[in-house]
């Protein structure tokens, strides 16, 4: 047996969790470590093929969910070739969250940190819907400042190393905004969440001095806003994140710099409690799939 695993109840079938390792019975709905979803280990398995997936990161109020949710809508419908097919009910949430906020002119409700309060998603993403060239979108939607924490104090948060550790290939969320307006900020969590992928990588593949070869993706998001990130991301990160990029250079064999934006425009209102929301006025996807096109010819 696998150290630190849990024997299963005696009688019961058992599958290893392809988030963190732990066996698993089939009396188990969720993973007893990972708190991944157990059907979605047992979909992995039926299919027959090891999971290879795209994780996603990013700090808080980085536009997380709303990236997740307009990717899956637009993968389950099919776009530019690739085609996505959900596993499970508990990946649809999500998508549903996004799409009926975004069309009631809202946003998705803010993340819970709590780990078991996370939205599992795993989708098997494939060309033209064909078996070949597959990648599983397989992710939590991660609350923001749990990733800070765990980037801070490691070990916190388990599932997020856990993913950082298996993940075929990472995508890296950074709000456009935030790095145009307060770049230094963003430049210094964007370096510690690199250094982070890199020490958890070379742990665990007992690799310390060659660059880690997993395709890493940093997207800047609502770039509709952001114009200088719309148009040449690449400039947009050397000019705002010099830190994170000499960083990417040195330590990363594959990465690229994408922008994505997924509402056309805002409005800011006053509640009548005095609180300022800001809402969207409509939808108007760009550059959601376009990084995943990448990953997959990098993979």
């Amino acid at each position: 047996m696998v150290a630190g695993t849990t024997k299963p109840k005696p009688g019961a079938e058992s599958a290893q969790c392809v988030i963190c390792d732990r066996l698993n019975s089939d009396f188990e709905n969720i993973c007893g470590r990972c708190m991944a979803p157990a059907e979605l280990t047992r979909s992995v398995v039926r299919r027959g093929t090891p999971a290879r997936f795209v994780a996603v990161l990013g700090e808080s109020a980085a536009g997380k969910t709303v990236y997740l949710g307009m990717l899956l809508d637009m993968l389950s419908k099919g776009c530019r070739g690739l085609r996505g097919f959900p596993n499970g009910t508990f990946s649809i949430a999500v998508q549903q969250e996004t799409m009926t906020a975004l069309q009631d002119r809202l946003f998705p409700e803010k993340t819970a940190s709590e780990a078991d309060n996370w939205k599992w998603v795993h989708c098997e993403v494939s060309k033209d819907g064909k078996g070949s060239g597959y990648l599983d979108v397989i992710t939590p939607d991660f609350a923001g400042e749990a990733i800070a924490l765990e980037v801070e104090q490691p070990g916190t948060y388990p599932t997020i190393r856990a993913m950082v550790k298996k993940a075929a290939s990472l995508l890296v969320l950074i709000d456009s905004q935030r790095a145009r307006d307060d770049g230094r900020e963003e430049d210094y969590f964007g370096l510690k969440l690199a250094s982070y992928i890199s020490a958890v990588n070379a742990a665990s593949n007992g690799k310390r001095s060659k660059k880690l070869d997993i395709p890493v993706v940093v997207l800047f998001t609502k770039a509709d806003t952001c114009p200088e990130a719309r148009d040449n991301p690449s400039q947009f990160a050397a000019s705002t994140l010099p830190g994170l990029t000499n960083y990417c250079e040195r330590h990363f064999e594959k990465h690229a710099f994408f922008s994505t934006g997924v509402v056309g425009s805002t409005a800011t209102v006053m509640s009548d409690h005095g609180f300022r929301m800001h809402i969207p006025l409509h939808v108007e996807p760009r550059g959601v799939i376009e990084p995943l096109e990448w990953i997959m010819k990098h993979i």
